[in-house]
């Protein structure tokens, strides 16, 4: 299957929101319950879902995002076709358009990540006891059952205290990539990224053709974001919010 015109996005947070919002919301991710149902565990704004499904006529939606496949197994959302191609667990995984993971990818990204394998271990258990238990590490499943990056969770006022700010800094993180986006840290290990999977997608699946429209939520998402033609941001966002006052109030002139 080919489609030339794309258009990536991110979805948590930038098309997600655990919050209800309106009862003509659209639920977007679903957990399962003990009795074999599902509830809704977060939704898209209505007026969100009526455009996607609009563009979705002429444009192929292609999920960026740092979900690993459990969660993003979840998402399902009425009307729009999100299982593949995608780019999973900050681009440590791909998948073609059958959603299941591209094994050339899988390959490549497997000799990345064996030689972080014991090294992102000792990195989890490093957080939780310098953190005192008050930030929740883990290891996200990549390709071959390798961890993906690191992922601890805690306030994003915990984040913002002295304690943590000594404590990511006292650490050798050995060139990976150290980040606090609200209320979690990530470590990438080098050649894990959204941008790289994303530039792999254009290359394999949309001859070369980059996205006409990228969307994210963070300012980390802005290095797959600028591949595409357009960007954008939900109004409030953090990388909405990172933008310079001088350049916001320039525009409302």
């Amino acid at each position: 299957m080919m489609m030339k015109d794309w258009i990536a996005t991110d979805l948590d947070s930038t098309l997600f929101t655990r919050a209800w919002q309106a009862d003509d919301a659209v639920a977007a991710t679903w957990n399962a319950l003990e009795d074999g149902s599902r509830q809704p565990s977060s939704w898209m704004r209505a007026a969100t879902h009526r455009l996607l499904a609009a563009l979705a006529h002429s444009f192929a939606l292609v999920p960026v995002t740092a979900r690993d496949m459990d969660s993003f197994a979840r998402v399902e959302v009425t009307g729009l076709h999100l299982r593949g191609p995608a780019v999973v667990a900050n681009g440590a995984i791909i998948l073609g358009w059958d959603g299941l993971p591209d094994p050339e990818w899988e390959a490549v990204m497997t000799e990345r990540l064996a030689p972080w394998e014991s090294r992102l271990h000792d990195f989890c258990a490093w957080l939780a006891e310098k953190s005192r238990g008050l930030a929740r590490a883990r290891l996200v499943p990549g390709p071959g059952g390798l961890p993906a990056y690191l992922v601890a969770k805690a306030t994003v006022e915990w984040w913002r205290t002295p304690e943590a700010r000594d404590m990511i800094a006292a650490m050798d993180w050995l060139d990976c990539r150290v980040e606090v986006l609200g209320s979690e840290l990530q470590v990438l290990p080098p050649g894990v990224g959204k941008r790289g999977a994303t530039l792999e997608v254009q290359r394999r699946w949309f001859a070369g053709q980059p996205p006409l429209l990228c969307m994210g939520d963070m300012p980390l998402d802005l290095e797959f974001m600028r591949l595409g033609g357009l960007l954008a941001t939900p109004t409030g966002s953090t990388l909405d919010l990172s933008w310079p006052a001088s350049a916001v109030s320039a525009v409302a002139v």
